[in-house]
């Protein structure tokens, strides 16, 4: 791992990959404003921010680099996946240059 390249999470990113993570505890595309409900779900289970933000900044990079269809770069990603047929498809919530 590139100790340059580590970068914890904004806290959007912190926001989209908990929504992701949980959803049976939160509607992706509520109308409501949700953001202070998974944010202090996220602290209430994970305790301080920062230090989750650091550690799944360095969690990132140990994904196995995707291939971006457009720009054709290589990123390390988490994110939703979603599987079709024998393809499989992801919307990054986190992404990072590898």
């Amino acid at each position: 791992m590139n100790i340059e390249k580590i970068e914890p999470l904004s806290d959007l990113e912190l926001y989209e990959l908990i929504v992701a993570a949980y959803p049976d505890t939160f509607i992706e595309y509520s109308e409501d404003c949700i953001w202070d409900e998974v944010m202090q779900f996220a602290e209430d289970m994970f305790g301080d921010l920062s230090m989750l933000s650091e550690f799944v900044g360095r969690i990132v990079l140990l994904t196995m680099p995707m291939t971006s269809p457009i720009s054709k770069e290589l990123s390390h990603c988490l994110g939703k996946v979603i599987v079709k047929g024998n393809q499989a498809m992801m919307t990054a919530v986190v992404k990072r240059p590898a």
